[in-house]
């Protein structure tokens, strides 16, 4: 039985399978907090899959990916089942672990789907976060203040990670954090591997920044037009991304999944 495909995109560039013994886990995540062995293990995979040290297609066992990790078989099962709810990997019985495609066609999906449960996320966190929590998103805009200066992609990897789980933990409602949690990975992913196309991180930490502001100053109306602004440029990227591949044939779409 074939895996089921997440991507309704043919992309012309091919992984060689040699290349995939050189994958190796990340070290020295960015303030990435794991309580747990589980927590470690989808932390460290989730870079993992964003980054491309585990490309996407490529074929994996459980076992593999335990070994690679250092952690035991248990944990690293159940942090591959959440990443198969964020439509990262697909687990076939019997076959092992497939790393999900790039869903090109999907993209603008995302930032819509996003666009409205970010909405709720940040004027929910405004109103709720605590003093803590405000202070850490603090801490949070201090290193989008130094990306702006200085480029570091993999490590705003890490910052996206962790404003993503303060927002979503300040807000208050697991239901909407772990929906918004999942869109921001597809998204960050999609970012990483186009980062071609991004320069300068400034106007991306700003549009952070302002909506981080707005939550730490309790203004809930102001941190739903941050968050518009955020994904009305988001979107305009991503269009103008796509449209560039299109027309380069680097990526293609099917007949069937335009009619979708």
């Amino acid at each position: 039985m074939e895996p089921e495909k997440y991507s309704n995109v043919n992309s012309k560039k091919v992984l060689k399978p040699a290349e995939y013994s050189k994958v190796k886990a990340s070290e020295n995540l960015f303030e990435r907090a794991a309580v747990t062995q589980t927590e470690k293990a989808y932390v460290l995979l989730e870079e993992m899959i964003v980054t491309g040290e585990l490309p996407p297609g490529s074929q994996w066992s459980e076992n593999v990916l335990s070994e690679r990790l250092g952690i035991g078989r248990s944990p690293t099962r159940d942090a591959l089942q959440k990443l198969a709810f964020q439509r990262l990997v697909h687990i076939a019985p019997r076959q092992g672990i497939f790393i999900s495609e790039i869903d090109y066609q999907g993209q603008l999906k995302i930032i819509q789907s996003r666009r409205e449960i970010e909405k709720l996320i940040v004027a929910q966190a405004a109103l709720y976060a605590t003093e803590q929590e405000r202070a850490e998103m603090s801490k949070l805009i201090a290193e989008l203040e130094k990306l702006k200066i200085q480029r570091d992609m993999q490590k705003y990897m890490r910052v996206h990670f962790n404003l993503t789980k303060a927002v979503g933990n300040a807000a208050r409602n697991i239901y909407a954090a772990e929906f918004y949690a999942m869109l921001q990975t597809l998204a960050r992913r999609f970012l990483y591997f186009h980062q071609d196309r991004y320069p300068s991180l400034g106007k991306i930490c700003d549009l952070h920044i302002n909506q981080l502001n707005a939550i730490i100053n309790g203004a809930p109306d102001a941190a739903r037009e941050a968050a518009v602004l955020r994904n009305d440029y988001a979107e305009e990227r991503t269009r103008n991304i796509v449209m560039e591949l299109i027309a380069s044939s680097d990526v293609t779409f099917s007949v069937s999944s335009r009619k979708s």
